[in-house]
């Protein structure tokens, strides 16, 4: 598989959907801010190396991670950074 072609599934994973990519940060049991919102999970790749590389600044970082989606979690003492694939709305449905 390319890298293309792996991008391609990772942006319209389970569904042709539109995908944004969420970037957020936060407290562990205390919630999160969103930091940016991407068109490209690549597009966020330099503000998630910014934010991890200040957090291994305040703390070690303890756990980084993939999942299959293609989402990343960062976490360093009790913070932490995720960048999520998030589906678009772009019609309005239809309750059965």
């Amino acid at each position: 598989m390319t890298e293309l072609q792996h991008r391609q599934n990772i942006n319209h994973a389970a569904s042709n959907q539109p995908t944004v990519w969420i970037l957020s940060e936060g407290v562990m049991h205390e919630g999160g801010t969103i930091v940016g919102v991407y068109l490209d999970r690549d597009l966020a790749r330099g503000a998630l190396v910014t934010k991890a590389q200040a957090l291994n600044d305040r703390f070690t970082i303890s756990d980084a991670g993939q999942d299959d989606d293609g989402s990343i979690h960062v976490e360093g003492g009790c913070d932490w950074i995720a960048l999520e694939p998030h589906p678009v709305v772009t019609a309005l449905g239809l309750d059965s």
